[in-house]
């Protein structure tokens, strides 16, 4: 019987350094939080071999258990096999780590946390933020509040965390026990509120770090709340924002998703981003429910316009991306929208002459371009065909900004609105 354990015990051990390369005592864990944008699934990879696959975005993988020693580390699309980023670590004994894959302009980087903070005090929790979103203009503010987010404008309420830019290295400790309203605005803002998460609660002893993630539209933030050891749990935003831009021909009422976005706005004339419900996108223009060229599903965090055109009028519904510009040479973002009326040909975008992009068909737009920034000395002219429909001959193009070129009127009398999205 003696002879019979000591087998099951070599086999067992065995078993255990085929699995991860030796036994549990001299193992590290690590696991792989996607908060990417628009990449879909992510696979990690370990010294080229796949440890952990089809991350969904917005969430988190279990702990993999590798034999401590020094690893590279590859961060693949599930759907392509395509490698997005190799990096590498060194695993220890006992020991945790999370690496964080997300967005950072038009690659993708990862952050490796390490998951062994120490115990907070008693009755204490430890609180800290992680914002992927590291633009300049993506700093935030975030305020751990009793009520909606609503309410915060005007109030009294300090951020607990101020400016973020980036991971915060040091936790806030904090008292535990309460239920808040988590409250993320634009750095200095308070009313420009780009997430909510309405029940978050910090338990005794909870040591948690909220990855903050642009969404679909590149302004709004949606969110992963990460436990240390523990869930990651998906915040989403349960609102998108939409505008409209009418070239309509009397003035029209706009309600999105049961959300008035504009009273008896004139033609023409480009509306304010306003939130509204996520989900399918319903339109009522006028009092009257209108079926858009397209179909569109607002996603949490996406940006839309309401393009309203002619005398019925026709609506279609563009997906708008207003994330900045990913390069530092051409550090401005510009697409061209045609609404005029009663064309059928494509509008075409140049800036000093040169071409920008493929043009736009009528009512669509054109898929964004990076350009050079400009103070006052931008040549920008649109044409349908050989004729001149817009011209600025002294544009300003801010660095870091987005723009939308919209064509209004018709050809007889064009009208074009050069509008900063972002």
């Amino acid at each position: 019987m003696k002879t019979t354990t000591r087998w099951l015990i070599a086999g067992l051990a065995a078993a255990l350094t085929a699995c991860g390369g030796g036994l549990l005592g001299n193992q590290g864990r690590i696991r792989l939080v996607n908060a990417t944008t628009g990449l879909g699934a992510l696979d990690l990879l370990i010294d080229n071999s796949a440890a952990i696959t089809g991350v969904p975005t917005a969430a988190g993988s279990d702990y993999v258990l590798r034999k401590a020693d020094n690893y590279s580390l590859d961060i693949r699309q599930t759907s392509t096999a395509v490698t997005l980023l190799t990096t590498s670590t060194t695993l220890v004994a006992d020991k945790h780590q999370t690496v964080v894959a997300y967005n950072n302009g038009g690659t993708v980087a990862a952050t490796i946390l390490d998951d062994e903070e120490s115990d907070p005090g008693r009755n204490k929790a430890k609180f800290r933020v992680f914002n992927t979103a590291t633009a300049a203009a993506d700093q935030v503010d975030v305020y751990l509040i009793a009520a909606a987010c609503s309410t915060l404008d005007g109030s009294a309420a300090a951020p607990t965390a101020t400016g973020v830019s980036g991971l915060q290295t040091a936790y806030t400790e904090l008292a535990s026990g309460t239920e808040f309203h988590l409250c993320v605005t634009s750095a200095g803002d308070k009313s420009d509120v780009r997430l909510e998460i309405p029940s978050f609660v910090l338990t005794d002893k909870r040591i948690v770090t909220v990855i903050l993630a642009r969404g679909a539209g590149g302004y709004l933030l949606n969110a992963i709340v990460l436990d240390q050891q523990g869930a990651a749990t998906q915040a989403l935003n349960v609102s998108a924002r939409a505008r409209v831009v009418t070239n309509a021909t009397s003035p029209v009422t706009v309600n999105v998703n049961g959300i008035d976005l504009a009273v008896g706005l004139s033609s023409p004339n480009v509306g304010q981003y306003v939130l509204v419900p996520t989900g399918p996108v319903t339109v009522q223009v006028n009092g009257h429910v209108v079926v858009p060229v397209t179909p569109l599903t607002a996603s949490p965090g996406a940006d839309m316009t309401v393009l309203l055109t002619g005398s019925a009028p026709t609506m279609t519904l563009l997906p708008d991306d207003n994330t900045p510009s990913s390069s530092t040479t051409r550090p401005v973002k510009l697409r061209l929208v045609n609404g005029l009326n009663g064309i059928t040909g494509k509008a075409t975008l140049a800036i000093d002459n040169g071409p920008v992009g493929s043009g736009a068909d009528p009512n669509a737009a054109s898929p964004y371009a990076q350009v050079f920034s400009s103070a006052g000395l931008a040549r920008v002219e649109a044409r349908v065909g050989t004729q001149l429909v817009y011209l600025s001959p002294t544009t300003t193009l801010q660095s870091g900004r987005v723009y939308s070129l919209f064509l209004l009127g018709d050809l007889a009398n064009p009208n074009g609105i050069l509008f900063p999205d972002r």
